[in-house]
């Protein structure tokens, strides 16, 4: 079995789960470094393979997007999320370049389908939001109120091109691998695939303290450049930051934890404290994912990459 061949396979099947056929240059940017044995290889080689894998019948081409050959054709469905994606992704970065006005806010990216492209025409817009360590419950209360405020935010029935704050991370602990399940496909692509919005700085620290995921994904991690980031200048820091790094900001930050603790104990069927990392509340993390799907689509990747692999032997 040829191990570039095999990477191909296994990344195809994961982007099938999402109904997304690649280009070539996506199935090198995205490739499946699992068993550690691709690492070097060049989009030319990849293009290679997947005109070798074609005569084999494992995958077709159709308006030169990839996919597996046993599946219905997927592309008029990702150029139809492509386009629904444009108008989702300006909306963020209306709200990126508001959020960052913010005191303490360092990173806004955009994360899960809408930043591949992938999101359903009523989706929910993903955001993931750093801020300085020691701020994170202020940091929260003071974004939910503007997003609010602007009438974006997903709550409720109300979802598609709304804004789901679900995710924030303190500038001292940027490193994910502790929320990892042991398999893990999802948490290592959606690291591959955040894009950043606007940012103070801190994306690279990101990439440099989530390293572990390169072994999975080198070449997203080799290409990588921050090209439409909005960075933010350091006259942010003068006002009204400054005035609320000190005793002030820690009365703040002590009320909105004390406030944001006693909302989240009433929600009686949330998954916090049920062993997994769907929901984590603490002092660097406030993440709240209630439909934490990981476990089931690590298991659906399994499967369908034996079923594949099996066609290849």
């Amino acid at each position: 079995m040829v191990p570039l061949e095999r990477a191909i396979l296994n990344t195809l099947v994961w982007f099938d789960l999402w109904h997304q056929p690649l280009t070539a240059f996506e199935c090198w940017y995205f490739l499946w470094n699992e068993d550690g044995l691709v690492a070097d290889s060049i989009p030319s080689e990849v293009s290679s393979a997947l005109i070798s894998l074609e005569n084999k019948k494992l995958v077709k081409i159709n308006r030169n997007f990839w996919q597996l050959a046993d599946s219905p054709s997927y592309t008029e469905e990702r150029l139809a999320r492509a386009r629904w994606s444009i108008g989702k992704r300006q909306r963020a970065e209306r709200a990126a370049k508001l959020i960052m006005k913010l005191p303490f806010v360092r990173l806004v990216a955009l994360v899960n389908t809408n930043a591949s492209e992938g999101a359903k025409s009523d989706s929910d817009i993903d955001l993931l939001i750093i801020v300085k360590a020691g701020r994170i419950f202020l940091s929260r209360l003071l974004i939910t109120i503007l997003v609010q405020l602007l009438g974006w935010r997903r709550h409720g029935v109300k979802v598609a091109n709304r804004i789901c704050l679900s995710f924030y991370l303190a500038d001292n602990e940027l490193n994910i691998k502790s929320l990892a399940y042991p398999d893990d496909p999802y948490l290592i692509y959606w690291l591959a695939s955040l894009q950043p919005l606007a940012d103070f700085g801190t994306f690279n620290n990101l990439l440099a303290d989530n390293a572990w995921a390169q072994n999975f994904i080198p070449h997203r991690y080799l290409v990588f450049k921050a090209a439409n980031t909005q960075t933010v200048a350091n006259s942010k820091l003068i006002w009204p930051e400054q005035a609320l790094v000190g005793r002030l900001g820690d009365v703040l930050e002590y009320g909105a934890r004390r406030l944001q603790l006693f909302l989240i104990s009433r929600h009686k069927d949330s998954r916090l404290g049920d062993g997994s990392s769907a929901v984590v509340v603490s002092n660097n993390i406030l993440k709240f994912h209630e439909s934490d799907q990981r476990p089931q689509l690590a298991k659906n990747f399994r499967e369908r990459q034996q079923q594949i692999l099996a066609k290849y032997i």
